[in-house]
C-alpha cells in the first residue's frame, strides 16, 4: 500500500473549478446550482480571498501546499480543497469572475500588477472521488488547526454519511474527531435540515450553530424536541419526531429568534436555564405567553417547589436508583440492553457536568 496521497499534476488555472458542494457555500434558496461567478462571489464576501490576491500578486503562487482536485466534465478539474486561493487567482486572471465583486476596482487595481495569467500552469493533487480527499480535508478543516466554523463542519460530516454512505465510527477515525462529536454534529445539521423543510427560517440557526450544539447536549430540551441522544441518531432519519414540530420551531425561536421574534437568551450560558424554564409546566406557559426568560424563572418560584429543590430530589433519586442498581449488574452486564443504558447514563452524566462548568 503506498503511503503517497493523489498524483501532482500541472494544470491551467482557466481548466479549475470552484466547487459548487463547498461547505461553506451556503445551499441556493431554489435549490439549484450555483455559477462559477456566484461562487466566487460568496467566497470573496465571506473568506477574504483578496487578502490572499494580493499576495499571490506580488509573490506569485506558492507551491509548498498544492490545490486537491477531482476530476469533472469537458476537461475541467472541481477544487475540493482550496476555494480560497483558486477564488484569488481567478480574480487575479478573470475579468468576468472580478467585475461580479463587490469591490471589483480594487481587484482590477491589484490585477493589473499580477503577472498571472489563466493559461499558466499550477501544482494540484488529483483525487480520485471526494471520499478519497476526504481524511486530509476533514483533519485540516474539522479537526485541525485552519477549522470551518461548525455548521460547515457538520455539513460536511452529513455529506460523508448521507451521500458517501460512510458510518459515524469510519468518519471519526477519517476526519479525527471523536465519534460521539460526529454524531453530535450530524443530529444537529439533520435537525436544521429538517426545520428548514417544514418551513421554519434557520438562517440564524445556521450563523450561530454553535449554540444549536449546546442546546442539543441539554437532556430537557432534547426531551422537549424529542431529538435523540447521540446513541439513538440514524444515518439518513429526520431526528424530530412529526408531532414535535411545534415544539423544535419554538425552541429555535427561544434560541435564535426569528424574522418576527428576538432571541430569548444572549448566550450558550443561558441555555441551560432556558431548558429549566421550559421542562417546568409553569416556566414554558409564561415563555408561550411571551414572557421574558427571567419572567418565567420568578413564575416558576411562585408556583411552588423551587428549581434547586426539583434538582436535588431527582438528582437523589437518580443516585439511590443507580445504587440498587449494582445489586444486579454483576449477572447482567453483558446485555446490549443494559450496555446501551449505561452508554445512555454516560452521557446524561456528561450533560450534567456540563451544565454546573457552564454555571459556575
Amino acid at each position: 500500500m503506498s503511503v503517497l496521497f493523489g498524483e501532482t499534476k500541472l494544470l491551467k488555472i482557466s481548466d479549475l473549478l470552484l466547487d459548487p458542494e463547498n461547505p461553506r457555500i451556503p445551499e441556493s434558496d431554489d435549490g439549484k446550482e450555483r455559477s462559477q461567478a456566484e461562487l466566487a462571489r460568496i467566497l470573496d464576501m465571506g473568506f477574504d480571498a483578496f487578502t490572499v490576491a494580493e499576495s499571490l500578486a506580488v509573490h506569485g503562487y506558492f507551491a509548498s501546499e498544492p490545490m486537491i482536485a477531482i476530476s469533472g466534465t469537458n476537461g475541467k478539474w472541481i477544487v475540493v480543497e482550496g476555494n480560497r486561493r483558486l477564488t484569488a487567482i481567478l480574480g487575479l486572471t478573470d475579468p468576468e469572475i472580478r467585475g461580479n465583486f463587490l469591490e471589483s476596482k480594487k481587484w482590477d487595481e491589484v490585477a493589473a500588477a499580477s503577472i498571472i495569467t489563466s493559461n499558466d500552469k499550477i501544482p494540484v493533487v488529483i483525487a480520485t472521488s471526494r471520499l478519497d480527499a476526504a481524511p486530509i480535508i476533514g483533519t485540516k478543516h474539522i479537526g485541525g488547526i485552519l477549522q470551518w466554523k461548525p455548521y460547515p463542519q457538520a455539513r460536511y460530516i452529513a455529506n460523508l454519511v448521507d451521500v458517501a454512505k460512510v458510518s459515524f465510527g469510519d468518519v471519526a477515525k477519517m476526519i479525527g474527531l471523536k465519534k460521539n462529536t460526529v454524531i453530535d454534529l450530524y443530529r444537529e445539521q439533520a435537525i436544521s435540515n429538517q426545520a428548514k423543510s417544514l418551513g421554519i427560517n434557520t438562517g440564524n440557526v445556521e450563523s450561530a450553530f454553535s449554540l444549536l450544539t449546546v442546546a442539543m447536549k441539554n437532556s430537557k430540551l432534547r426531551e422537549h424536541v424529542g431529538a435523540p441522544v447521540g446513541t439513538a441518531v440514524k444515518q439518513g432519519v429526520d431526528p424530530i419526531p412529526g408531532e414535535k414540530v411545534k415544539e423544535i420551531k419554538e425552541v429555535l425561536t427561544f434560541i435564535f429568534g426569528d424574522e418576527n421574534t428576538e432571541a430569548i437568551i444572549t448566550d450558550s450560558r443561558q441555555i441551560t436555564t432556558l431548558a429549566n424554564v421550559v421542562a417546568n409546566p409553569d416556566g414554558l406557559k409564561a415563555l408561550r405567553a411571551g414572557k421574558s426568560l427571567e419572567e418565567a424563572k420568578q413564575k416558576i418560584a411562585s408556583s411552588g417547589q423551587t428549581p434547586l429543590e426539583r434538582l436535588v430530589n431527582r438528582l437523589t433519586a437518580g443516585k439511590n436508583a443507580l445504587v440498587a442498581a449494582a445489586d444486579d449488574i454483576a449477572d447482567s452486564h453483558g446485555e446490549d440492553v443494559v450496555k446501551t443504558l449505561l452508554t445512555e447514563i454516560e452521557d446524561a452524566l456528561g450533560t450534567l457536568k456540563t451544565a454546573a462548568e457552564e454555571d459556575a
